[in-house]
């Protein structure tokens, strides 16, 4: 995977690993739920979606933290990742990149 440089791409990066993850134990509503709350957060950034009070009830940053960070870092990093974007969205904030870089400060390519 390529590294993310914009917020889209923390996003969709996050949906890749976490879709790999459901793939393989798709029983868990744990990976379902994720997936949904991403694609929300993607919708947000994207345009497609226009009521942010959801992104108020995300669950993903407590999942990364309680449920994976011990035994899944990757998956915890991804949607750590995305619940900060996605709280920043919600607050109505300026986004700052994951990597705590402005979206702006990075080089184009």
């Amino acid at each position: 995977m390529k590294t993310p440089t914009t917020a889209l791409d923390y996003i969709d990066n996050a949906i890749t690993i976490t879709a790999l993850r459901y793939n393989g134990c798709p029983e868990f509503q744990i990976y379902s739920s994720s997936l949904i709350q991403l694609q929300f957060i993607k919708n947000v950034l994207l345009g497609v979606e226009k009521d942010k009070a959801r992104l108020h009830q995300l669950t993903i940053g407590v999942w990364a933290s309680k449920e994976f960070e011990a035994d899944d870092p990757e998956l915890a990093g991804v949607l750590g990742d995305a619940f900060y974007i996605g709280i920043q969205i919600s607050r109505g904030l300026k986004i700052q990149l994951p990597n705590g870089l402005p979206p702006e400060s990075l080089p184009r390519t």
